[in-house]
C-alpha cells in the first residue's frame, strides 16, 4: 500500500512538472508570436552529433555482462567467493573504459581527416 503510494506521487510530480514546462513554453511561443517574432523562430534543424556516448554506454553493458559471466566461470572452477564477480566485472569494466577510449580517438582522428 505504501509502496503504491510512492509511485503515485511519484508519477503525479512528473507529470506535473511536464505539463508546467510544456504549458509555459506554449504561452512564451504564442507571446513571441503575437509580439511579431517569425514563426521559424521555433523550428530547430536536428543536431548531428556523435553516437560516441551511445557506443560507450554499449561497449560498458557489454563488458558488465561478459563480467557476470567470466565471474560465474571463476567461481564455478577455482574460487568459492563472491569476490570472483566483482573482480571480474570492475575488471572488464576498466577494459571496456580502455576500448571506448581508443575508439573514441580513432573517432576524432577520423573526423579531421
Amino acid at each position: 500500500m505504501e509502496a503504491a503510494v510512492v509511485f503515485l506521487v511519484l508519477f503525479a510530480g512528473i507529470f506535473g512538472v511536464l505539463y508546467y514546462y510544456l504549458l509555459s513554453r506554449h504561452k512564451e511561443r504564442i507571446l513571441l508570436i503575437e509580439k511579431g517574432a517569425d514563426a521559424k523562430l521555433f523550428k530547430t534543424e536536428p543536431k548531428r552529433g556523435s553516437y560516441f556516448f551511445a557506443m560507450l554506454i554499449g561497449i560498458l553493458l557489454i563488458c558488465l555482462s561478459l563480467g557476470f559471466v567470466f565471474g560465474a566461470l571463476l567461481e564455478r572452477h577455482f574460487m568459492d567467493d563472491e569476490l570472483s564477480y566483482i573482480v571480474m566485472i570492475l575488471l572488464m569494466l576498466g577494459l571496456g573504459f580502455v576500448v571506448s577510449f581508443f575508439l573514441h580517438k580513432k573517432m576524432i582522428v577520423d573526423k579531421k581527416d
